[in-house]
């Protein structure tokens, strides 16, 4: 996976805040923007860092706005279930505030295909673990993402 990294020191994240229903939420999401690799085409969002997710997922009306091209099809398991699912490409960059810090190129990304299964994109081991040690800091409600060491394998 070809990446482009612009900065090299540790990278602390806060987590982003939504309300539900009356209550706020805090999570390790991370601002993005989803570029699509055939059209240049972008859009600026917010990924979920989910350490227990394998692959990585676009939210299913953000790649129709993206017009994500479909390479094949899968399903995948989670929490609530099986579902069906798209794959596409895209590349991501990683935004601290208006800042690229990271761009991950032609991720293999899964899309939903019923609305709604997910609720916002999800970043899982597939990506961005492959390029950062990720730390989580519940209690201060941080994430800092360190370059990955690569192990040497025999």
């Amino acid at each position: 996976m070809p990446l482009s990294r612009k900065r090299i020191r540790p990278i602390t994240q806060r987590y982003l805040s939504y309300d539900l229903r009356g209550k706020t939420i805090h999570l390790p999401l991370i601002n993005i923007r989803l570029i699509n690799p055939d059209t240049n085409a972008s859009l600026k969002t917010y990924a979920l860092i989910d350490s227990g997710a394998t692959v990585t997922f676009v939210d299913t009306e953000i790649a129709e706005i993206l017009e994500l091209r479909h390479t094949g099809e899968s399903t995948a398991d989670g929490a609530g279930g099986s579902f069906e699912n798209w794959d596409g490409l895209v590349d991501i960059e990683l935004l601290k505030g208006s800042n690229v810090i990271c761009v991950l190129k032609d991720i293999d990304a899964c899309i939903p295909k019923k609305l709604g299964q997910i609720p916002y994109c999800v970043l899982g081991r597939d990506s961005i673990f492959r390029e950062y040690d990720i730390t989580f800091r519940e209690n201060q409600e941080k994430t800092i993402l360190r370059n990955a060491k690569k192990s040497e394998r025999v």
